[in-house]
């Protein structure tokens, strides 16, 4: 078992709202992972105490990972890493904007190596431009270690198996019912999963996809938990619809807000919550939207963060 670095504030505060506004007759718990810190906000943080410890472990000392423009996960390895004086390294989906804002500002500010591919080349060549630069740093004399996007895999979800556990006794005594959470990489959906499984949460848990397909995710997931398995040296019995997965508050694309995700944001921002309209805009509205069909009426939301890259999108908010 990886033992944790200790980087993100914790444990969590969990907050209790009626939003009739938003979803009238419903208490909304909401699990405030957007409060893991300051500029390490969100969930990713829970991710790299693990990620990071492994690689301390390993006597690593350049970081390399990958993801969108406006990732929260590469934000927040370039800040840690900065602070714990280790090289950090970032392939970005996307051209090099004309003006920094949002996650990619404070990516700059903290001194990370930046790699730009557009979204074409980024798709196709992302993992062979990374083995280069892999083999690059080492001829420099650095050991690499490579994180992936969002930090989700067997290391990264220990992050939230520990989440699941820091919360599962106020689930249980407050009678929630539904346990809701974006899903974007997957590793923080496995790592609830786990949690829920080892600590006898019996309240469904329900991933809003942001990205790709329920398919390409139930087997993510399930890849992510048999990593898991092998590092805890434990079996974990999960059977398959276990994974509830709901598709359909994607919109247009990844990182592409639509109105009534606005809406909601904007709502919400009323009762100080700030979601933002990548993950957790389109993971709440979805919540919402699927109260009917899934008859909740006690839920717990799992805010993880995000709040940088609402500066990105101003014109959303016009």
């Amino acid at each position: 078992m990886i033992e944790p670095l200790q980087l993100a504030q914790k444990p969590t505060p969990i907050q209790c709202l009626d939003i009739p506004s938003i979803i009238p007759d419903v208490k909304i718990h909401i699990k405030r992972d957007d409060l893991t810190g300051l500029l390490s906000s969100g969930n990713k943080i829970r991710k790299l105490e693990y990620l990071l410890a492994d690689a301390k472990n390993k006597k690593c000392d350049c970081i390399i990972t990958a993801g969108p423009i406006q990732s929260n996960h590469i934000r927040t390895t370039m800040y840690v890493c900065a602070t714990m004086g280790i090289k950090a390294v970032a392939v970005l989906a996307g051209k090099p904007p004309k003006t920094l804002e949002g996650n990619l500002l404070l990516d700059s500010l903290f001194g990370g190596e930046l790699y730009f591919l557009d979204k074409e080349e980024y798709d196709k060549m992302k993992d062979g431009f990374i083995q280069e630069l892999t083999i690059k740093f080492r001829k420099q004399g650095y050991k690499p270690y490579l994180i992936p996007t969002g930090g989700s895999n067997g290391i990264g979800a220990l992050g939230y198996l520990a989440a699941m556990e820091e919360m599962a006794h106020y689930i249980k005594t407050s009678a929630v019912d539904a346990i809701f959470c974006a899903v974007g990489s997957g590793g923080t959906y496995a790592g609830l999963l786990m949690g829920k499984y080892l600590f006898g949460v019996e309240a469904p848990l329900y991933g809003i996809l942001v990205d790709e397909t329920i398919e390409y995710f139930q087997a993510k997931i399930k890849n992510i938990i048999n990593e898991s398995s092998t590092i805890l040296e434990k079996k974990l019995a999960i059977d398959d619809n276990e994974i509830k997965l709901i598709n359909g508050y994607i919109g247009e694309g990844y990182g592409i807000p639509y109105p009534e995700e606005i809406e909601v944001i904007k709502k919400l921002a009323l009762k100080g919550i700030v979601l933002d309209p990548v993950y957790t805009g389109k993971a709440f509205y979805g919540m919402v939207k699927e109260r009917a069909r899934l008859d909740y009426h006690n839920p717990i939301f799992i805010h993880t963060g995000g709040i940088f890259s609402l500066f990105a999108y101003k014109e959303s908010f016009c």
